[in-house]
């Protein structure tokens, strides 16, 4: 039995709370959250918890050997390292962290120490998206050239990560899940990105990519042309339009 301690009891926290504590082989033992009201739901929710308002105090437990961290993305670098430091597995929320240089050190302090990092990349989890994974496994459709992603509930608006960094994870953890390679996917979209406007970025960053990777033939199967991308021009148009 794992004894889990949560981070964060606010617009996510109670839905990892519920799945933690029905979930055979995990223990919900402690939530951790700044709100005093917050935690009065908590408890009232799971009555037997141990209720912090000061994460070290949770990560300092030594009854706990995971610490999930579903708190803002500001704080996520800060806290995992804490915990990994305290010598706990740790779960947290996406995005993993803000940007590249924290998660690589996160990963090698986890290597280090022998731990386990877990991101909360739940759509890997939905019955809709182990279907597509199955159907592509076994080419019952044949071949895939194409992947198209749009997303259309934005969910909690983050004031402290842009559209790309809250949203676009989801979209890159099911396109790596469902066909691999997303190292080449990332580099293209990060070229596209830089090229374009962040507005546009979510919509067009994950569309065009994948098409570029696997149809090899982005302007033949691109679903934004016509958009009229803003480096595009007669004489010299870019990959994605």
């Amino acid at each position: 039995m794992i004894n889990i301690g949560l981070i964060g009891y606010g617009y996510w926290g109670p839905n990892v709370a519920r799945n933690f504590s029905h979930c055979r082989g995990t223990n919900l033992l402690a939530i951790c959250d700044q709100s005093e009201t917050r935690l009065k739901m908590a408890k009232a929710r799971y009555p037997s918890i141990k209720d912090y308002s000061d994460p070290n105090d949770l990560l300092n437990s030594d009854d706990l050997q995971l610490a999930a961290i579903v708190t803002p993305v500001y704080s996520h670098y800060d806290l995992a390292k804490a915990a990994l430091e305290a010598g706990k597995h740790i779960f947290v929320e996406k995005p993993f962290t803000s940007n590249a240089r924290q998660a690589e050190e996160l990963i090698n302090l986890a290597h280090k120490k022998g731990l386990l990092i877990m991101v909360d990349h739940t759509f890997l989890f939905t019955g809709a998206v182990k279907k597509i994974r199955e159907i592509v496994d076994s080419h019952e459709l044949g071949s895939l050239f194409f992947y198209d992603s749009t997303r259309v509930n934005l969910g909690l608006f983050q004031h402290d990560i842009n559209v790309v960094w809250d949203l676009a994870p989801h979209d890159f953890s099911i396109m790596n899940y469902l066909i691999g390679n997303l190292d080449k996917v990332l580099k293209l979209a990060g070229q596209h990105i830089a090229l374009t406007l962040v507005a546009l970025a979510i919509a067009v960053g994950i569309a065009v990519p994948l098409g570029v990777l696997v149809a090899r033939r982005p302007r033949a199967y691109a679903p934004v042309m016509g958009w009229g991308c803003s480096t595009r021009s007669p004489a010299s148009p870019c990959w994605c339009c």
